[in-house]
């Protein structure tokens, strides 16, 4: 009547786990899978002890026993699975790093070409405000000189207007006197 699962449980002790790397040979391994081991030797130890209990609290115990294992192996999965999730993880932040190492060297190589190139421009500004200064200078000069023709021009015109006024009477009067 009684089942004797003694080499399943140990089968399950002597599994193998792997997480990385952190498990061995000679016992050694990770908080979480020691825990793992420990709490599958509790539940499997008190039972070895009482072998003598009632059959339905036997059958409970091994109820409960195979929750509990199930328990941990689903455990067990999930955390073989986050494991070999995590490597790669590992793997991408440590190029993570490296990338960002290598943009924060491009961004300061952009930001001193971007002050190189706006002292370039500041230097290049003031040398064209120097040489637009005598050609401003100029420029306002001959723009005076064109207003001063124009005024010169407009007189000769208006005098020119008068003096055709003048000869317009002087030749009325002529031809009066010679008629």
């Amino acid at each position: 009547m009684f089942v004797n699962e003694e080499p399943e449980e140990t089968a399950a002790i002597k599994q193998p786990v792997i997480m990385g790397g952190s498990g061995g040979a000679g016992g050694q391994h990770g908080g979480l899978v020691q825990k793992i081991i420990d709490s599958q030797k509790q539940y499997s130890g008190p039972e070895k002890q009482d072998e003598k209990g009632p059959i339905m609290s036997q059958a409970a115990r091994q109820k409960e026993r195979a929750m509990t294992k199930k328990e941990i192996d689903q455990l067990r999965s999930g955390i073989q699975t986050l494991a070999s999730s995590a490597a790669p993880l590992g793997k991408v932040l440590d190029y993570l790093q490296e990338d960002l190492d290598s943009m924060q060297k491009e961004l300061e190589t952009w930001r001193s070409e971007n002050k190189y190139h706006e002292t370039a421009i500041k230097a290049e500004e003031s040398h064209m405000e120097k040489t637009l200064e005598p050609l401003r200078d100029q420029l306002e000069d001959t723009e005076q000189q064109i207003i001063d023709m124009i005024n010169k021009i407009n007189t000769m015109k208006c005098n020119i207007h008068n003096n055709d006024q003048k000869i317009g009477q002087m030749l009325s009067t002529m031809s009066f006197s010679t008629s």
